[in-house]
This record gives structure tokens, sequence and C-alpha cells, in this order.
């Protein structure tokens, strides 16, 4: 087995999390990603986001985004094929979850395709469940972790 990696995205990573998430999702990057898109991943205060090496090659990546409420998003999270089911997944949900609970962050949440039995798998390792259907799509899973309630 390899080893896995995950490094924080800065400014100067910005391109190569733009090249990677391209590559992982082609369709969204069209549509989605204006140049300044990245920018709230670098913003301790909107968002923040990972890249994962495995055996030192550029393997995946994760974005997080600030919402209302103290809660955290996860926008994308993507692995490139030749380094799936290899932990890579793990390692950036992993760091993620760690992240949030270093920052006391109250939920964590994302979604999901019904279809994808890897991600709702992986999700559920983690203890994001499902919650329903996305109101938005409904082929989306909405999936959540509370950290901590409110009393």
């Amino acid at each position: 087995m390899g080893k896995t990696r995950t490094e924080q995205v800065t400014l100067q990573h910005l391109s190569t999390l733009r090249d990677i998430n391209q590559k992982i999702f082609p369709i969204l990057s069209v549509t989605e990603m204006s140049e300044d898109f990245y920018n709230i991943f670098t913003d301790e205060d909107t968002g923040f986001a990972f890249l994962a090496y495995y055996n030192d090659m550029l393997a995946g990546a994760v974005c997080c985004e600030m919402t209302d409420n103290n809660g955290l998003y996860i926008r994308f999270i993507g692995t490139l094929n030749r380094h799936r089911r290899k932990g890579v997944g793990k390692a950036m949900l992993g760091r993620v979850v760690k992240e949030a609970m270093d920052r006391d962050i109250h939920n964590v949440f994302t979604f999901v395709r019904a279809d994808n039995k890897a991600g709702l798998h992986l999700n559920r390792k983690f203890g994001l469940l499902p919650k329903g259907p996305s109101n938005q799509n409904p082929s989306l899973v909405t999936v959540e972790k509370i950290l901590h309630q409110d009393f």
C-alpha cells in the first residue's frame, strides 16, 4: 500500500487545484467555476481546500466552504481514476473532519449522487449520514454530521 498525504491549498496551489478539479469534474468546471471561484478556498473565513498525494503523485482534492450558522459544506471531493480505492478519499475526508473539529464547526454536510455507493459508504464511515434527497436535485442525497449540539 502506498503512502497518502494531504496539503492545505494556498494561493500558490490554486492553479493545481483548478487543474485537478477540471480533470475530476469536467462538466462542472465549465459551468460553475470562474477565475475567482477558487479564492474562497484560501481565505480562512470563507473556506479551505486540501490536495491529496498518493506516493507523491497528485491524486485528489477536496474543497470546503464555510456556511451560515457555523456549518461546513464539502463542495467538491474527488480522486483521479488511477488513485481510487487506495485510501485517498479516506485521507481527505478524515482531514476535513479533523479541520472542522479544530475550528469548532457545528456541522459538516455534502451532497452525494444516490447511485454513488462508494461515496455514500465513505461518508458513513466518518459519520456523515443520509438526511434525505437534496431540495435542488432529487438524484442527490444530503449527508450530514453534527459535530456538536447547541444547547
